[in-house]
């Protein structure tokens, strides 16, 4: 448990889901529905309610850019996946969750993401690590954009990550509280809560 909020993960591996994805003949080649089932299956398992009443019950509304939330406010949650992972963050308070699977990658596919500032920590990082930074900087700023319910649309850009100790980020005055989610071995994850 991290700031009051819960941190469950699970893989679409797992046995356990391998007769649902048959069941919805899914496209085992791809990962995105495989990641949407199990990120349900764990928000219905949590609920202690059914797939079906998940799915189809008039459980959420949604905010301007789609983000859901429960209508019971029983609790804030977000999901993220990457790859074989996904991850649910339930929280007493407004959450934005996002990891991402480390490989190779540079800085320099993305510029437009990053402020002056961001670019130059990136830019005088050693090589060999250049590429699992570049991508913890961006899962905190889609965990931030989640947190605020924009998502990408919300440019990402727009938020500015304190370099030197990424504990913290601000967004059009807000100031985030950022908390580094240790995933599974190949992996990094930020969880964003407010910080006021």
């Amino acid at each position: 448990m991290l700031n009051n909020t819960e941190i469950f993960i699970d893989s679409i591996q797992n046995p356990k889901y391998q007769e649902i994805f048959k069941k919805a003949d899914v496209d085992f080649t791809k990962y995105n529905k495989r990641q949407a089932i199990v990120g349900n299956l764990m928000l219905a398992d949590y609920m202690g309610i059914s797939i079906d009443e998940l799915l189809h019950g008039d459980l959420f509304y949604y905010g301007d850019h789609g983000k859901p939330f429960l209508k019971s406010k029983q609790f804030q949650y977000n999901i993220s996946n990457s790859y074989d992972l996904v991850i649910l963050a339930v929280s007493d308070q407004e959450v934005g969750v996002d990891i991402e699977k480390l490989r190779p990658f540079t800085y320099k596919r993305i510029t437009r993401a990053f402020t002056d500032n961001e670019l130059n920590y990136l830019s005088n990082l050693d090589e060999s690590v250049e590429g699992d930074e570049t991508l913890k900087l961006w899962t905190i700023k889609e965990a931030a954009l989640k947190l605020v319910g924009t998502g990408l649309s919300g440019k990402v850009k727009s938020v500015d990550i304190d370099v030197d100790t990424k504990e913290s980020a601000k967004r059009l005055d807000r100031k985030i509280k950022l908390t580094d989610i240790e995933v599974a071995d190949g992996y990094v994850g930020t969880l964003a809560t407010y910080d006021d």
